[in-house]
């Protein structure tokens, strides 16, 4: 009975995000202005979270300045699920004329040197379009043919809008194979000869459990993942960080930027610390577009640890 109801739930879920889908983006971005963004700063989703962090990380800022940002954020939040939602729906060549790659040449000479690459995302712009992203010309993402390309995502905790959210990231047939963060070491020791793109969102706060690299990160002692260092220099692979901007509403640009050739032939640390730096300009450039409401300092290295710039 409890699989039926969760059958059913998720059926109506999707009939509602579907029909929603189909909707022009311009109307769904004022749909989540009336439905999102303002039931969210009235009712304050995790107000508190965004205030502190913000507060936290511009402390040069003044209070008006802060909720400036605050507002500013709200209203990326709610272009966010509305572009999401689109997503569920649109053809791969509508998604295509509002996302590009600067830096293509990037992966192009790791490719031709036979290297597997970890990419590097943090929560900016929309990372969702990545899943959607298609090269109609050679059929590739810089260099490297559809069938080695790979997603890595991490399970939602709730069952019915996890399935929600694999369906979204696996209904563009553009060969990114995605693959669960708990299996995605042992795919890459079984295909660690093939070169391929591990794409990965790399700015989480590591769980209770969960190995983690200190790291000063916007004037703060702050704990983030350890998982794609570790994969990258276990595999010797190269790791490249990729920064999803936002161009024009609704238009994205991922620029891709060299970390290390071969993660494996730098001191443990380097890598997450050059992804915290690189994240931490482009935060300051552009403070709105990051997700603000997650626990981002939830935990924190010891005082008396070392805390790496």
């Amino acid at each position: 009975m409890k699989a039926l109801f969760s059958q059913l739930g998720y059926f109506a879920l999707y009939t509602i995000v579907f029909l929603l889908s189909l909707l022009p983006l311009p109307v769904l971005y004022g749909l989540s202005h009336v439905l999102v963004v303002l039931p969210a700063r009235i009712a304050g989703y995790r107000r508190t979270v965004v205030i502190t962090n913000l507060a936290r990380s511009f402390p040069e800022k003044s209070y008006h300045q802060i909720q400036d940002l605050v507002r500013d954020f709200y209203r990326y939040l709610g272009r966010l699920i509305a572009e999401t939602t689109w997503l569920f729906s649109a053809s791969g060549k509508s998604v295509m004329k509002r996302f590009s790659i600067e830096g293509g040449e990037v992966l192009e000479s790791l490719k031709t040197k036979g290297k597997s690459v970890v990419v590097m995302l943090p929560h900016t712009g929309n990372w969702e379009f990545l899943r959607a992203c298609i090269c109609p010309a050679s059929e590739s993402v810089g260099g490297y043919d559809q069938k080695q390309l790979h997603m890595v995502y991490q399970r939602v905790n709730s069952p019915l809008f996890d399935k929600l959210m694999h369906t979204i990231r696996n209904r563009y047939k553009t060969g990114w194979h995605l693959l669960e963060s708990r299996h995605v070491a042992r795919y890459m020791a079984k295909h660690r000869k093939e070169p391929g793109i591990y794409a990965m969102i790399s700015d989480q706060c590591p769980g209770p459990a969960g190995k983690s690299i200190a790291v000063s990160f916007l004037g703060q002692p702050a704990l983030m993942i350890a998982g794609p260092e570790i994969l990258a220099r276990k595999f010797g692979f190269a790791v490249v960080y990729g920064m999803i901007r936002q161009s024009g509403k609704g238009h994205y640009v991922m620029r891709l930027t060299p970390i290390a050739e071969n993660a494996a032939s730098h001191e443990e640390g380097y890598v997450t610390r050059r992804f915290a730096r690189l994240l931490e300009e482009d935060i300051r450039e552009n403070p709105p577009l990051w997700l603000w409401s997650h626990k981002r300092w939830k935990r924190t290295p010891p005082l008396q640890g070392p805390i790496f710039a």
